[in-house]
């Protein structure tokens, strides 16, 4: 299965920040969406793996860039975050180590392998 993140050249996360600082007023913040404890994700694989408390090797990703891209919208807050390293990383993942969600899903990051990188804003 193919999941898509932004992250650092290190493999880091954390650049919402880094977005909703530069995103245009009336552009969603980054954190609008909901978490894997809220109603919208409840029930899902997603949901349960967080319930669980068993996501030490977990990160999380979406399914599609189109997915991606609605949590970061801002194409001015995607530049600042390509220039603070930022980039869009493809993974591969086995079925079973990906817990979806409605929203986004979390992946096993040990049993994923990097297929691409480019930079957050060139996608």
């Amino acid at each position: 299965m193919l999941i898509y993140r932004i992250e650092h050249t290190d493999g880091a996360g954390g650049l919402a920040y880094e977005h909703d600082a530069h995103r245009k007023a009336g552009c969603r913040s980054a954190y609008y969406h909901p978490s894997p404890y809220s109603g919208e994700e409840l029930g899902t694989e997603l949901s349960d793996l967080f319930m669980k408390g068993k996501t030490d090797d977990y990160h999380f990703g979406c399914r599609s860039k189109s997915q991606l891209r609605s949590w970061f919208r801002s194409k001015r807050g995607r530049r600042a975050m390509a220039k603070a390293g930022g980039v869009v990383v493809t993974y591969e993942a086995p079925r079973e180590a990906v817990a979806l969600g409605k929203t986004q899903v979390a992946f096993d990051i040990n049993r994923a392998a990097k297929v691409s990188s480019v930079p957050a804003d060139q996608w």
